[in-house]
């Protein structure tokens, strides 16, 4: 592929990450992909025969460079648990701020069609017990098992690991999809929306850490910092 193939393809694929963005899959059309990418449809087919095969490059690559990152947080060992919810939450807010239209975007075509992120995921991360095997440094369920350990060793509440864990990835995303909600709700501009979303981040951290942590342990920790 020449260097100019090279570029037409990538112009294609980022126009189309911005149609997909705003439209999902279904809502997208060619025509519309091609006039954002500023070619016209014939050689929008020539680079891309179907429209499916299109999405699942940019989708693939959404997960690869952004998502991906941020679930791989959750299955690190390196990390105690605290750290790995710190450092998970930051890293959400950072990309996602960044990829606003994102989130959104994911969980709608992730409702149309849930085995396209599972297979996809699969190929760089285990997503269950049973693809662990393969994967000698990181276990799907990392987060959930250093959780029961705390709770064992007496520093956490007996909280359901899973419900814990879903409603700190629903802490960290509802801000990010309710940005027009809120800034209508609270009356922010732009830059004190953004403002807002900076302190979101410690916190979601706290809020987290007081559902978590047993009270004395909580203030044993926040003494300490």
């Amino acid at each position: 592929m020449t260097q100019k193939d090279t570029n037409t393809e990538q112009q294609i694929k980022e126009a189309a990450r911005r149609i997909f963005h705003r439209e999902g899959l279904e809502g997208a059309r060619m025509q519309a992909i091609a006039d954002e990418a500023n070619i016209n449809k014939a050689m929008l087919h020539y680079y891309y025969r179907s429209k499916d095969k299109l999405f699942t490059e940019v989708f693939e690559e959404d997960y690869l460079e952004h998502l991906a990152p941020v679930m791989m947080i959750t299955r690190d060992p390196s990390l105690d648990l605290e750290e790995m919810i710190e450092k998970f939450v930051y890293t959400y807010f950072e990309v996602m701020m960044k990829n606003p239209r994102l989130p959104l975007f994911v969980m709608y075509e992730v409702s149309k069609n849930p085995d396209r992120l599972i297979d996809i995921a699969r190929k760089y991360a285990p997503v269950s017990p049973d693809d662990d095997r393969s994967h000698k440094d990181m276990k799907a369920f990392t987060i959930l098992e250093k959780i029961e350990e705390g709770q064992q060793a007496g520093y956490y509440n007996p909280v359901d690991p899973k419900h814990f864990s879903v409603s700190l990835i629903g802490m960290c995303a509802y801000s990010v999809i309710a940005k027009p909600t809120l800034k209508q709700a609270f009356g922010m501009n732009d830059e004190q929306y953004f403002q807002f979303m900076e302190e979101r981040k410690q916190q979601v951290v706290d809020h987290a850490f007081r559902i978590l942590m047993k009270p004395e342990y909580y203030q044993q920790r926040m003494t300490a910092e």
